[in-house]
């Protein structure tokens, strides 16, 4: 309602105004909680297509959002939700989001860095959570395939353990020295020998 108009091109008017941000991850942990309410699995996480999303509500308000509607499709993962912030105000703002939902399993990894040809044991294993489209296909889930087992190569901490990285420990290596023995309720005979396989 002011009464002004720029003289030039160059004049302009900049108006600011106090606001509170909501950040991504509280959209994305609100977005994350209407969907599990719907019927989406709980082991999920939202991510928003927008990674530098953020609300804005007017300084004098809570920066709280809710989710009036979403909708998701099993299949691909993928999401759209309205947003109205700041929650519970009749003159809230609408914004309409879009993601995706991504699933994380837990599987077993390494604590520390494992040599090749060395046992791994029940403390050189955690469990965390890693994204299922990002866990490649031949690895370990089950701490019971890994423990007990040695490292084929030099394997790192932290990241999921392949099939084809480990093996059953060697306990008699290729072209060791060994002593043969036969036994029976008479004899008792031995002889040295190499061994031809591991």
């Amino acid at each position: 309602g002011l009464n002004w108009r720029p003289l030039s091109l160059q004049d302009q008017v900049v108006v600011e105004r106090e606001s509170l941000a909501v950040n991504r991850e509280e959209i994305e942990d609100r977005i994350r909680v209407a969907l599990i309410d719907r019927g989406a699995d709980t082991d999920i996480q939202v991510e928003l297509s927008n990674r530098m999303m953020q609300i804005y509500v007017p300084g004098d308000a809570t920066a709280t959002i809710n989710v009036e509607d979403v909708n998701w499709d099993s299949r691909t993962g993928r999401f759209t939700a309205v947003l109205a912030a700041p929650a519970g105000e009749p003159g809230a703002a609408r914004l309409r989001v879009t993601g995706r939902m991504v699933r994380f399993t837990e599987v077993p990894v390494l604590a520390k860095r494992m040599a090749a040809n060395e046992t791994i044991g029940q403390n050189d294993v955690r469990m965390v959570k890693v994204r299922q489209d990002r866990l490649p296909r031949d690895s370990i889930t089950d701490v019971h395939e890994l423990v007990g087992k040695a490292a084929k190569i030099g394997l790192r901490a932290d990241t999921p353990v392949l099939y084809a990285s480990v093996q059953q420990p060697i306990l008699v290596p290729k072209g060791s020295l060994l002593t043969i023995l036969l036994q029976t309720p008479r004899m008792t005979l031995t002889s040295q020998g190499k061994a031809l396989d591991n």
